[in-house]
């Protein structure tokens, strides 16, 4: 499941340069043309599939590289732990409500990218081990404190005068609230389930 979603976002990332302006509107969360070099954003009732395909659009070789990098450590980690069915509800779930969180932030806009869900998989992995610390969605502090100073810093920071761009933050906060917030009924699940109530002891 994580090697096709790398695949689908490649080949969104492809779409973007590659391909003919008609397939990133059909991609966006938004429809939309190019009238007279000024993009115009139209209703699109109906088309429910772009409240999800926005996460495979990528935009520039840092942005498809890092969020691929990012999504084959953690997407990885809980398909091997837990399952690619749930790996897949969670991508469907937080990569919606990243979508969604950032729409409503921005009104109709151009944006897309995995890292709404890396956030939400970065937080489904990091509640998960406070609640259920058996070690198997364990990531290493490091990386938990430089992905929330990177996104507080994108937050805060004019990204765009330090030419790194627009950076879709509601989506990486909506993306992680998400992550977390699903975290918790699985853990307490698994542990329930546990043996006892206990720590799941089961070995990979």
């Amino acid at each position: 499941m994580t090697l096709v979603l790398i695949v689908l976002s490649v080949i969104g990332f492809l779409a973007v340069y590659v391909g003919p302006l008609s397939w990133i509107a059909t991609l966006t969360f938004n429809e939309f043309t190019l009238e007279e070099r000024q993009v115009v954003f139209h209703p699109s009732p109906g088309e429910y599939w772009r409240i999800i395909t926005p996460i495979f659009l990528h935009f520039g070789w840092l942005h498809i590289t890092f969020n691929c990098l990012w999504l084959w450590e953690l997407g990885a980690l809980i398909e091997q732990r837990l399952g690619g069915v749930l790996l897949l509800a969670l991508v469907l779930l937080c990569g919606s409500g990243s979508n969604i969180a950032q729409a409503i932030y921005s009104g109709p806009s151009l944006f897309g990218g995995m890292s709404g869900v890396v956030y939400a998989l970065l937080g489904f992995c990091w509640v998960y081990n406070a609640l259920l610390p058996d070690g198997r969605l364990w990531v290493p502090r490091p990386i938990i404190i430089f992905m929330l100073v990177w996104l507080v810093f994108c937050m805060v920071a004019p990204t765009e005068l330090l030419g790194i761009g627009s950076i879709a933050n509601a989506a990486h906060f909506g993306g992680l609230v998400l992550g977390c917030l699903l975290a918790a009924p699985v853990a307490l699940h698994r542990r329930g389930a546990s043996p006892g109530g206990g720590i799941d002891k089961e070995e990979d």
